[in-house]
């Protein structure tokens, strides 16, 4: 039960009061009967009375004060936890890498994110991301600009061997190769049947930059 000090206050004066007030005179008569034993108070009660008061005044005081300290403890810990709350932080989505360049900037940019591309030779193919700064599943700021590894393509290629093959089959292995198929010449030949590839140009093995063109002589036929 919670006194304010007005209360605590008129507690200490009414007993102090009862205690001033109390008639501790005793007759002859009283003093050989048992009523005089029963009114008889135990000694220095007038002494007790004020101590009791003054212990009630300094415990509630200390319930208090340490309400207070408590209230201001919970006020404190409420406004730590509030500033260490982070606002405005974004997640690295996954799905960026092994994905074309384009599908990547969708996802980032969906997320908030800016993007810078970073074109590396790679054995795999050109527009592949191969990774992404900061990795996926790391918090950064909304806003962050991340950089992705692209794969420009192999620096260099060797042509494949497309002679003996038809034009299409040689136009596709050209194109797994990184290359182009170039000018197509047609050929008069007994060695191979009409539309397959009697030479080509540069050679097979030959080391060719990713994107070059391969010309090619087919034959009509004998």
């Amino acid at each position: 039960m919670t006194h304010t000090d007005e209360q605590i206050q008129d507690l200490v004066r009414e007993m102090y009061t009862t205690a001033e007030s109390t008639d501790w005179q005793l007759t002859a008569e009283d003093m050989r009967s048992h009523r005089g034993r029963r009114r008889f108070p135990a000694p220095d009660v007038k002494v007790m009375l004020l101590a009791a008061a003054a212990v009630v005044l300094i415990l509630v005081g200390f319930g208090v004060a340490k309400g207070t300290q408590s209230h201001k403890a919970t006020a404190s810990s409420s406004t730590t936890t509030t500033s260490t709350t982070t606002v405005g932080t974004v997640t690295v989505p996954n799905g960026v890498v092994d994905t074309t360049v384009a599908n990547a900037m969708a996802i980032l940019n969906s997320d908030g994110l800016k993007v810078n591309v970073r074109y590396v030779s790679s054995t795999s193919a050109a527009g592949t991301v191969l990774a992404v700064d900061p990795i996926p599943g790391a918090h950064v700021a909304n806003g962050l600009t991340v950089t992705l590894s692209v794969s420009s393509g192999p620096s260099a290629v060797r042509a494949p061997n497309v002679v003996g093959l038809t034009e299409a089959a040689a136009g596709s292995a050209l194109g797994q190769a990184g290359l182009n198929v170039g000018n197509i010449t047609t050929v008069q030949s007994t060695s191979f049947s009409a539309g397959e590839v009697v030479s080509q140009n540069p050679a097979a093995n030959g080391s060719l930059s990713p994107g070059a063109s391969v010309d090619l002589s087919v034959s009509s036929g004998p």
